[in-house]
């Protein structure tokens, strides 16, 4: 049971994969700040604690700077270097579809546990422009414990409802949620002291919840938090002992295995609850309909990637192909990298959709390929001798099984001397 009131802070460093920048920006600058400034601090600071998201930026240390990706798993062993959200790219979760949000985490969780032998157990979206009622429900059904975000300061459409506490989902699953922990971006000079931090601390203690969080970092260009803010944090931890408040540093992980492991039940029972959207009125507007052109081609990355997997799976079980993991998943993860909040959802210069476009046909047409390939090996095993004439088998990719009304357009090489053409089904009528 958690009775000593307690602040836990996180140290948030927000990496924009693309937005005023390209990839390359990215990849040259933004990414090696995020490692190269946080190494000293773990150096300097043994009590730091830094929490980073996304595996595709992981990913991306890995393949562009391989000495440094070494160092910062001796980090992350130790446990000062922890990777948290779950995700494979912390991207916006309203235009993504459900199969598409569980591809993300499981793509994330699956390179933490590979790499780093570790499971975050959250999802992590400091900035994002809106989180639909299906989120909390998602990420419980992937066995996650926790969701955190700052960004309900900038113009939620119902506010902060509560500090910490649990968001239920549309199913009635609920994570716990760190909704109200003040901006990633700022600057801490106190923080038993903290003019935004005591007043909410106060407040839970006073309903029997002793204890807050709070955010510090910076944003959009990755790096870490200014080393003043760190030596605020840490000069506060020292002096737990001779205080009525606690200071942490802890990430976004051990916030919520410490609400789930450390409260009491009455404690759990005490937790304000949230059963709705948390939507954003200013952000979202308009990116749902800019760059119309991006989230049709998601989106039909998306059906390709299920009917592909349909009929490979199919093809797989029937000893007729080997299922085609390495070119599904790449695929996948190429759509989902574009999936992020400020990628799918338009606000990005448009340098950047020259990439991101190219890349959504790059994995249709892999999909494509693969979908043809597996309809085609098990339609070569239907009985097609009752045909008079060229036999056309035709898929469904739907779980339906009811008549579909769609056109179906087909190329067939006829034999010279046609002269007339009908079709008809497989009992003759035309």
């Amino acid at each position: 049971m958690l009775t000593k009131k307690t602040v836990f802070t996180i140290a948030v460093s927000l990496l924009v994969t693309s937005w005023l920048w390209d990839l390359e920006t990215t990849i040259g600058k933004y990414i090696p700040a995020t490692l190269f400034r946080n190494f000293p601090l773990m150096d300097k600071y043994p009590d730091y604690t830094f929490g980073f998201e996304g595996s595709y930026r992981y990913e991306l240390m890995e393949e562009y700077y391989p000495e440094a990706f070494e160092k910062m798993k001796e980090y992350i062993a130790a446990g000062r270097w922890v990777p948290v959200g779950s995700t494979y790219e912390n991207g916006d979760v309203n235009t993504p579809s459900p199969e598409a949000l569980f591809r993300n985490i499981l793509y994330g969780r699956t390179y933490f546990l590979e790499k780093f032998g570790k499971e975050s157990n959250d999802i992590f979206l400091p900035d994002c422009f809106g989180f639909g009622w299906a989120l909390p429900s998602i990420a419980r059904h992937a066995n996650l414990k926790g969701f955190s975000t700052g960004k309900l300061a900038w113009g939620s459409a119902y506010g902060a409802p509560f500090d910490l506490g649990k968001w239920y989902g549309v199913d009635g699953s609920f994570v716990y949620a760190n909704i109200q922990p003040g901006s990633y971006a700022r600057s801490l000079k106190s923080v038993r002291k903290n003019d935004s931090i005591a007043p909410k601390l106060e407040k839970n203690s006073k309903a029997g919840l002793p204890f807050t969080c709070a955010f510090y970092g910076t944003g959009d260009r990755g790096g870490a938090p200014g080393e003043s803010s760190v030596k605020t944090v840490m000069d506060e931890i020292r002096a737990n002992s001779m205080n009525e408040v606690d200071v942490k540093s802890v990430s976004s992980n051990e916030l919520f295995e410490i609400m789930d492991n450390d409260l009491s039940d009455r404690q759990k029972e005490l937790l304000p609850t949230w059963s709705n959207e948390l939507l954003l009125t200013d952000h979202g507007v308009g990116s749902y309909t800019s760059r119309a052109v991006g989230k049709r081609w998601n989106r039909r990355v998306e059906q390709l990637a299920d009917a592909a997997e349909r009929f490979c799976s199919a093809a797989d079980w029937m000893g007729l192909a080997e299922y085609p993991h390495a070119v599904i998943n790449t695929s996948w993860k190429r759509a989902i990298a574009h999936q992020f909040h400020d990628d799918i959802t338009g606000t990005s210069f448009q340098v950047c959709y020259k990439r991101n476009w190219n890349d959504y046909m790059l994995s249709q047409n892999q999909l494509a390929e693969e979908y043809r390939a597996g309809a085609g090996a098990v339609a070569e095993q239907m009985d097609t001798s009752f045909a008079k004439g060229v036999p056309v088998a035709v898929t469904n990719p739907l779980q339906s099984t009811g008549l579909r009304t769609e056109t179906v357009t087909a190329k067939v090489k006829l034999p010279k001397d046609t002269k007339h053409i009908k079709v008809t089904d497989p009992s003759g009528k035309e």
